[in-house]
């Protein structure tokens, strides 16, 4: 089982870069892929404004997921379509990302709001889906750099936590370290999807708790890392000695304690 992960540079225009992308991913996505992960703004950048304008038209958002779907059906995998901007119906843009099963089928589905100043909000739904190939959590970037999401999700079960991101601003070392820091404090698996251009810093990699397994730098490139979900449920495994792995007491929780912690709180 493999996960493959995109990082492509942006070209001059939405519909270059879509096709320089999704050309990438058929070429080298192989056949023993469980999962493929696309970034933020997976095929231009956010708008500026929330002025409910998409970035992308509307026909080439159906093209690109009628290429993503193919690509879903043909390798028997799990597409994170990476994000992009539409509109709802009252005109409000939001930020939509979508989990594609090997069928084709959208089984998970994000939407965040698209902030007046063009970055993306928070939310407070965070899908978990049960796979052949282990339970997966779908994150887009905002909410993954918070500690509740990712943690609510592994404590739903996920085993492997899917994030169309990016890392923009001037502390892209912090946010690259932050990576394998949420693997490690979580126990889980993480395939981080990074947007490449003048303003994001790229940094997509697959990192386990003991440290990253493929790193992509500011590369354009698609990862391929190996994934066996049989690693994070023996790193799980009650070992209250520390003989075997000492990510156990990590990833411990006594969660009857959480409700004086929200009393407390309000």
């Amino acid at each position: 089982m493999t996960v493959f992960v995109a990082q492509h540079a942006r070209r001059a225009t939405p519909e270059a870069t879509a096709a320089a992308v999704l050309d990438d991913l058929e070429n080298r996505v192989s056949d023993d892929a469980s999962f493929v992960v696309l970034p933020e703004n997976a095929f231009t950048t956010a708008p500026t404004t929330g002025d409910g304008v998409p970035a992308l038209p509307e026909p080439l958002r159906a093209r690109c997921l009628e290429r993503l779907t193919a690509l879903a059906r043909t390798r028997g995998a799990y597409v994170l379509t990476g994000s992009w901007p539409e509109e709802r119906p009252d005109g409000a843009p939001m930020q939509v990302a979508r989990l594609l099963d090997p069928s084709g089928s959208v089984c998970a589905q994000v939407e965040r709001p698209i902030l007046p100043d063009g970055t993306t909000g928070t939310g407070d739904d965070f899908p978990v889906v049960e796979t052949p190939y282990g339970r997966v959590g779908v994150l887009l970037g905002p909410d993954f750099w918070l500690v509740e999401p990712p943690r609510i999700q592994c404590l739903a079960g996920a085993e492997l936590l899917l994030v169309a991101g990016s890392l923009d601003g001037t502390r892209q070392a912090a946010q690259r370290a932050a990576v394998w820091g949420i693997a490690t404090i979580n126990t889980v698996a993480v395939a981080f999807a990074g947007s490449l251009s003048e303003r994001c810093g790229g940094g997509s990699a697959v990192a386990l708790p003991e440290g990253f397994t493929a790193e992509a730098g500011t590369d354009e490139v698609v990862l391929q890392a190996p994934w066996d979900v049989e690693k994070i449920r023996h790193l799980r495994e009650p070992d209250l000695r520390f003989q075997q792995t000492l990510w156990f007491g990590l990833w411990a929780r006594r969660t009857e304690l959480y409700t004086d912690l929200t009393v407390q709180g309000s």
